[in-house]
């Protein structure tokens, strides 16, 4: 089991970084949004609280999976962990300010409203996460 993961890893790697961040981030991307439909639809919460607790529980996934299937770095972990939670929380603060407009203002259902920001704020984590979380000097 360990070797045939080591010949898909070895194959993984020659990819191109950038098909890496979009095969990575959309699974992190379902995951996340697939935790946040699930604390708004079966736990009945209000996006307002399913967007920061979806934060909590998918980031933790989305840094480690980028820093090592993405960005293969090798920096210390913690400062990267502390970066990457900083890009994190400004998606956040970005989320909920996106959200407020489109779900309060516009009136358009929080699931939908979830995907059009999701898909908008793609670009900007790759480049936040590429020159500032996982940046190689």
């Amino acid at each position: 089991m360990i070797n045939l993961y080591l010949k898909i890893e070895k194959i993984w790697f020659i990819l191109p970084e950038k098909l890496r961040f979009l095969l990575v981030g959309g699974f992190n991307t379902v995951f996340g949004y697939g935790v946040f439909a699930f604390l708004l639809i079966v736990l009945q919460l209000s996006y307002k609280n399913a967007i920061w607790i979806g934060y909590v529980i998918s980031v933790n996934v989305s840094i480690f999976t980028m820093r090592y299937y993405v960005f293969r770095s090798n920096g210390i972990w913690y400062k990267e962990y502390s970066k990457g939670w900083g890009v994190y929380l400004t998606t956040m603060v970005l989320n909920y300010f996106a959200m407020f407009i489109m779900v309060d203002i516009y009136k358009i259902n929080e699931l939908l409203a979830q995907g059009f920001y999701t898909i908008g704020i793609t670009i900007l984590t790759y480049l936040l996460h590429r020159y500032f979380t996982f940046a190689h000097k």
